[in-house]
Formats: C-alpha cells, sequence, structure tokens
C-alpha cells in the first residue's frame, strides 16, 4: 500500500528553485520542506500521503517536465521497492496496491516495471492486463503524457484537480478538503496531454458488469452453485493472505473488520483456514469492532447491536479454529472523542460529504485506527492496540447477493437491474471514501468479495434467484464453513449497527443531508 501524489504545472519549470533531484526518506517527513519547489497545495497533501505509507517516501522533481512527485510505502512484499520508480529513463511509475496475476511471484511494482520495460511496450495494455486492487500514475517521458487510474472495481483511492485554463493538474490518493478534486471512476484509464491541455479517459479496462437474469425457482442447481461460489471465494482469500511477505504474518497479525454479521463472518472463517494451511507457530487473527458512545439514544459502546453480535460471532469462530488466537478488539468511542475527529474525517472523505457518508466513514476511521481492549473469559479488560496492518473486509456481499432491506419487496427483475446498478458504482459511493479515511492509518484493506472473478461468477453464474435474502452465501455460510446461527444474522448498515448514525438531539437529520 502505498500514497500517490503527482503535480504538473507549466510554469513550474522556470521557478528558481525547481532541480532535478530525487530524495529519499528513512523516517517520513510531516512535509517536504521545500516550499520553494512546490505550491501550497503540494504541501499541504503531503502529510496525507505520508501517513498512508509509514515505511518509507520520497521526493522527486523534474525541472524540465515541471513535474513533481510525493510517494510513500507500506511495505508488504520482498524486495522492498521505493517509490516513485524511473524506469530506465523512459517511465514514471507510482503504483499503490496489490496485485494478484498468476505471473507475480514477489514485488507488485517490479513486475510492472518488467512490464515497461519492454521495447514495445504499450501502457494502456500492461494496465488492462493488471489484477487485483490499485491506483496508478505513469508519467511517459518520451511522449510528455500522464497516464493514472484505478482497478475495474475502483478499490484504491484516486483522484485528480485540472485547471484547464492553465493547463496544471494534480493526481493524489488523498486530497483532503481542497476544491476542484474529483474522484476518478474506477476502470478508466485517464490520459493527460499537457501539449493539448486535453484529459481522455474513454479507455475502459472491463465492460460494466451485468448481474445475469437467470431464474431457478426450483433452487434445483443450489447446491452446486455454492460449491463453485465457496472455491472462488476461497481462492479470492488465499491469494489476499499468501500475498503478504511471510515475515509480516509471522510477526503481525491479520486483522478483519468485524461487526459480527455474515459478511465479515464468511472472511474471517476463511482466513482462519488459510493460516491452519501455513506452517506457522504463531497465528493470529484480530478482529476489530467498533461501538459509538451516542447521546441521541444514550446507548454506550458495549451495548450497540454490533459489539453484541461480534462478541457471540467471535465465541463462535474461536471454537471453531482453536489453533488461532483470536482477539476481539474492542473500540469503544465515547462521544468527546467522536467530536474531536469529526472534521478530521469530513475533511478525509472528500468530496464525500453527508450525513449517512460521514456516519460510515468515521466508524471505519476508528476502526482501522484500532486503538481499543480486549476482553477475558471472565470480563476483565486490557488496553489493546491494534497490531495488524493488513485488513480484511466484507464488503461487497450485499450488492453481489442481495443484502440490502431496500431490495426485499422487488421483482426478479427489478432485483437484477438494482444489484448491477449497486456493484458498477460502488466505486463511488464506498470505495473512494472508506480507503482515504481507513489508508489515514498506515494500514491496507483487501476485500475478496471485489476480486474481479468472484464478481464475474457471482453476477454471471448465480441465477438472480440466488440472491433474494442472500440466500447463496446464506447457504455458503452453513454448509461449507458451519457458521449456523450466524447465516441467519439480518442485514444490519455499520452505522446502525456501531450507533455512528444520528449522535445529537436533533434526530430529524437523513443520510443524504449535506454536513453543515
Amino acid at each position: 500500500m502505498c500514497g500517490i501524489l503527482l503535480h504538473y504545472a507549466p510554469d513550474q519549470g522556470t521557478k528558481q528553485g525547481l532541480v532535478d533531484e530525487y530524495v529519499e526518506y528513512g523516517e517520513c517527513p510531516v512535509t517536504t520542506d521545500k516550499k520553494s519547489k512546490t505550491s501550497d497545495i503540494f504541501e499541504q497533501i503531503v502529510p496525507y500521503i505520508k501517513a498512508r505509507g509509514p515505511d518509507y517516501c520520497s521526493f522527486r522533481s523534474l525541472r524540465e517536465h515541471c513535474t513533481a512527485w510525493f510517494s510513500s510505502v507500506l511495505s508488504l512484499r520482498d524486495p522492498f521497492t521505493s517509490q516513485s520508480v524511473d524506469i530506465d529513463g523512459r517511465y514514471i511509475l507510482q503504483f499503490n496496491g496489490e496485485l494478484y496475476n498468476a505471473e507475480v511471484q514477489n514485488n507488485d511494482t517490479q513486475f510492472i516495471v518488467s512490464k515497461l520495460l519492454a521495447p514495445e511496450a504499450d501502457v494502456y495494455q500492461i494496465v488492462q492486463s493488471l489484477q487485483g486492487e490499485f491506483s496508478y500514475t505513469i508519467y511517459d517521458l518520451k511522449k510528455h503524457k500522464f497516464f493514472f487510474g484505478r482497478d475495474n472495481v475502483g478499490k484504491r483511492s484516486l483522484g485528480y484537480r485540472l485547471c484547464r485554463e492553465s493547463g496544471e493538474l494534480y493526481v493524489s490518493s488523498v486530497s483532503g478538503a481542497i476544491d476542484g478534486f474529483v474522484d476518478c471512476a474506477a476502470g478508466a484509464i485517464y490520459v493527460y496531454d499537457p501539449a493539448t491541455k486535453s484529459l481522455d479517459h474513454s479507455f475502459e479496462l472491463t465492460s460494466p458488469y451485468t448481474v445475469s437474469p437467470a431464474v431457478d425457482h426450483e433452487l434445483t442447481g443450489l447446491d452446486c452453485a455454492v460449491t463453485q461460489l465457496y472455491d472462488v471465494l476461497d481462492l479470492a482469500v488465499r491469494k489476499r493472505v499468501r500475498s503478504i511477505h511471510p515475515i509480516h504474518i509471522e510477526n503481525s497479525p491479520i486483522g478483519i473488520l468485524f461487526s459480527g454479521g455474515l459478511d465479515c463472518t464468511v472472511i474471517a472463517a476463511l482466513v482462519c483456514r488459510q493460516l491452519q494451511q501455513c506452517s506457522m507457530t504463531r497465528k493470529v487473527v484480530e478482529l476489530i469492532n467498533v461501538g459509538f458512545e451516542n447521546p441521541r439514544t444514550g446507548i454506550m459502546p458495549a451495548d450497540t447491536p454490533d459489539r453484541k453480535l461480534a462478541s457471540s460471532s467471535a465465541r463462535f469462530l474461536k471454537r471453531q479454529y482453536p489453533d488461532i488466537d483470536i482477539r476481539l478488539i474492542e473500540v469503544d468511542v465515547p462521544y468527546e472523542e467522536y467530536l474531536q475527529q469529526r472534521d478530521t474525517v469530513i475533511d478525509l472523505m472528500y468530496p464525500k460529504d453527508t450525513e449517512m457518508d460521514l456516519s460510515i466513514a468515521i466508524a471505519f476511521y476508528f476502526a482501522s485506527r484500532g486503538a481499543g481492549k480486549l476482553r477475558s473469559s471472565a470480563g476483565e479488560t486490557v488496553a489493546y492496540q491494534r497490531q495488524a496492518i493488513v485488513l480484511f473486509s466484507g464488503l461487497g456481499a450485499d450488492e453481489l447477493y442481495g443484502g440490502y432491506h431496500k431490495l426485499a419487496n422487488k421483482s426478479l427483475a427489478e432485483l437484477q437491474q438494482e444489484l448491477s446498478r449497486q456493484i458498477n458504482n460502488i466505486h463511488d459511493r464506498n470505495l473512494n471514501r472508506d480507503d482515504k479515511v481507513i489508508a489515514i492509518n498506515g494500514v491496507e484493506v483487501r476485500y475478496p468479495f471485489l476480486d474481479h472473478d468472484v464478481i464475474q461468477f457471482s453476477t454471471q453464474e448465480l441465477p438472480i434467484s440466488y440472491k433474494i435474502n442472500k440466500l447463496a452465501l446464506r447457504k455458503l455460510a452453513s454448509d461449507k464453513l458451519a457458521l449456523d446461527g450466524i447465516c441467519d444474522e439480518p442485514k444490519r448498515a455499520i452505522q446502525f449497527g456501531t450507533k455512528s448514525a444520528k449522535m445529537t438531539k436533533d434526530g430529524n437529520k437523513h443520510g443524504t443531508d449535506r454536513l453543515k
């Protein structure tokens, strides 16, 4: 996981301070201390980028090309690869994410470098061939063109700010509330040509997903479909567990953003199964659950619906996987602390700006920060700080298998259309916002349900009649993972399960209301 910041300004090369320079930092600085060489906006964004990659950061500037880069790295794969990467004087690459192509044996950034080193390298074809969760910038020094974008689902955040009059361009993983920044669409390759000041994003990595309208009223193929779904989802989890550098798994747990509900418990069980197959003496899984003190309702964190459910589901998992050290981290958020961090989260999630966005984002912000406590079987607690730097999420299951309450009374045709819309819009509705507030805590989040093969199978192969109230996933949980009881839990949105929504007496606010 990395942080990306690029700045092109046509007049930057003529500024007295800009020189050809590449500076590496051991301990990441808060700013570059190069205000004469960069803009105020650049310097304002640097702390966000630094926080996303606490292991390493660098500053690069090229006078002739009027461009500056700031990059940071959270190193999860060997060999360590610094960013940005000068590729044989032809390209400058910034890459943030994880690749799961079968050909990737070690570091995924090095895999892209090897592709770009080919004599007839084609940026479009190379990006189109990548499989995983990522964002990137590529500058072609020969053709003087900038390429940037996100994976076909949009699992890593990326935005840009373009002044069409001056031709000035910023591209960044996160910007804070700086006017003019726009989130990149998922799957589009953005190409900026400084010569014409034109930005094109007509090339898409894949076609939009379309949910199959096929119907199996008698459910005759359900058992076979569930087996196939289990296989593709298990492989998605395996790739995301085993691509973590073994040293990290030995010395740092794997974390799960954990409400205790169906989706995240399925992921937690599959992670535990993967760890059982690894030859390690220390196998630790952290289940991270957050609860808020809600002054409007009087509910305390320990009494939130998600805390009660998480405690029950964690006990169930511990019984099933006694050889795994499963730790439920209870993250309690007092109302005063909520108020202290509210403006920070609003700033991070920009340009999202609704009450619902805040209530979801702030739950993920505190969960990924992971400052909480562990509880013994006797009920005693001890302070505990999350150790995992890779977190797994169950996001995507509701969009793929019909989990939202608003879908309950729709016809099959309406359900098919709505699920198609949901999965194709998840990059804008959820992923950009969530990645910004999670990664700021120096961790990386991985989404097995949003693996391309999982989405492809779930949309194309599962009949729509298997997606009424998440039938296929519930049967998978029961038949393949023995999660009886948990598989019957109803869907509860995070903002209601954690009680992060409607925190004040002004309880008539709607989720779509703009923040004030």
